[in-house]
């Protein structure tokens, strides 16, 4: 599987509540909440791959349901992608 890492131009900061990312290229701050957070922290971050980080899930968060959340993370890679917030890792 691809990884992927934060663009160098965005900031990541934890949150009581969740996560902010700053995209210093367009100004944008987008929130994230406390299960968009730690996915983009395993990932982009931590560089867990998806089954790292839905073992990690589904112990937090108790979740039963993995297609559920196999399905809900790579939306959140997409959107990441679509947003041109990540990009490949290079290593």
């Amino acid at each position: 599987m691809i990884k992927h890492v934060l663009r160098s131009d965005v900031v990541f900061r934890k949150e009581a509540d969740g996560a902010m990312i700053y995209d210093h290229s367009t100004g944008r701050i987008i929130p994230l909440n406390a299960t968009a957070a730690f996915m983009c922290e395993s990932l982009f971050i931590e560089h867990k791959n998806a089954e790292e980080l839905l073992n990690g899930i589904k112990a937090r968060w108790r979740v039963s349901d993995e297609e559920l959340v196999r399905c809900d993370i790579e939306n959140f890679i997409t959107g990441m992608k679509n947003l041109n917030l990540i990009e490949e890792s290079k290593s």
